[in-house]
């Protein structure tokens, strides 16, 4: 009688332990489980999330507009003085002159091997807002890369500043 009250006993801690393995390994395979595999995160080529309205980011900068609104909302902070268009010319020549020459014209020494850069004294480009060259410069353009990360915010608008100076503003 006493080994039969151990057997259950031990059958039945048997059938626990196997339906608590076997429920783990189920509960494992639900939707709600995340591994090294299948996380949480932006994959490869997927689009991040437009991020809420009148959101700030993590380091309190400002979100990405586009090139046309920066045009319209945002203004040169910075006054075109000597010193602002002497910086400017200075990155200008480092970053821009390769594509764009040293005058503005497109004909800088990569323009000759790339796609042709356009011509930044131009009445078109004239006629654009500060806002809009300055988003072109952090965000990029059609062809043109972004240089936000490679150029602080306030050496961009020395830039701006420059390349007025370059079209006769």
């Amino acid at each position: 009688m006493q080994r039969r009250s151990e057997v259950k006993r031990v059958s039945l801690l048997f059938i626990v332990m196997v339906f608590f393995i076997g429920s783990a390994d189920f509960a494992l395979g639900f939707p709600w489980s995340k591994d090294m595999v299948d996380q949480p995160s932006i994959k490869p080529y997927e689009k991040p999330m437009t991020p809420p309205e009148n959101t700030l980011s993590i380091d309190r900068t400002r979100l990405p507009m586009t090139r046309e609104e920066l045009g319209e909302k945002v203004r040169n902070p910075v006054s075109p003085t000597a010193e602002s268009i002497a910086n400017g010319k200075r990155l200008y020549m480092i970053n821009c002159s390769l594509c764009h020459g040293s005058t503005g014209k497109g004909d800088g020494t990569v323009s000759k091997k790339f796609v042709p850069p356009p011509d930044l004294s131009i009445d078109f480009y004239k006629k654009r807002p500060d806002g809009f060259i300055y988003g072109t410069i952090k965000y990029g353009g059609a062809v043109m890369p972004a240089y936000g990360e490679n150029i602080p915010e306030k050496e961009i608008w020395d830039v701006v500043n420059f390349i007025r100076v370059l079209q006769g503003k």
